[in-house]
């Protein structure tokens, strides 16, 4: 039987969740944008970007998108999700960003699926070689690695990151998850 391995690139703006069962790289996200909700698909890759549920407060807000999450994952049986870890260089919002995270993990533990974090450092060093590696170097290994100019599929230009930085970070969460246990 196949294993099923959840990446999560979890944030405030733009989550994205990459599911992977040895056929397919699912994506989902979501965004403020409207040019980048939508359907795309290639052969190994299927994409769907969600527009930002509304919300109210930071409550409202990390609940909506914690339940965006639980939604969208609960036709999957997840073997093992793997979240990127909190970004220690962070300023800003740091304590919603906290609460924002733990109440996802609260969700995902109450919803019985497993998961471990990985530092951004390992992650990035893990795609690239350098833990220090920019949204640039990991778009290179990225497309070096699968072929797939998601930005190109996404019609960013070199300054637009959002959503496809996010695809990219958890396609590399998929793949540490699966060659790490």
């Amino acid at each position: 039987m196949n294993k099923a391995y959840l990446g999560i690139d979890y944030s405030m703006s733009s989550p994205c969740l990459c599911l992977h069962d040895d056929y397919t790289y699912d994506f989902h996200y979501l965004t403020k944008t409207k040019k980048y909700e939508g359907h795309w698909e290639t052969d190994d890759y299927e994409v769907t970007g969600h527009l930002m549920p509304k919300f109210d407060d930071d409550i409202d807000r990390w609940d909506s998108i914690s339940g965006w999450v639980m939604r969208t994952i609960e036709d999957w049986k997840v073997d093992k999700c793997i979240l990127e870890d909190y970004s220690f260089g962070s300023t800003g919002r740091t304590f919603q960003i906290g609460e924002n995270f733990g109440l996802l993990k609260y969700k995902l533990r109450m919803g019985i699926i497993p998961y471990v974090t990985v530092p951004p450092t390992v992650l990035k060093k893990f795609a690239t070689g350098k833990g220090n590696a920019n949204k640039e170097l990991m778009q290179e290994a990225f497309v070096t690695e699968t072929g797939w100019d998601i930005k190109g599929l996404l019609g960013q230009t070199d300054k637009q990151w959002n959503p496809s930085s996010d695809i990219i970070d958890a396609y590399y969460l998929v793949r540490y998850g699966k060659e790490n246990g």
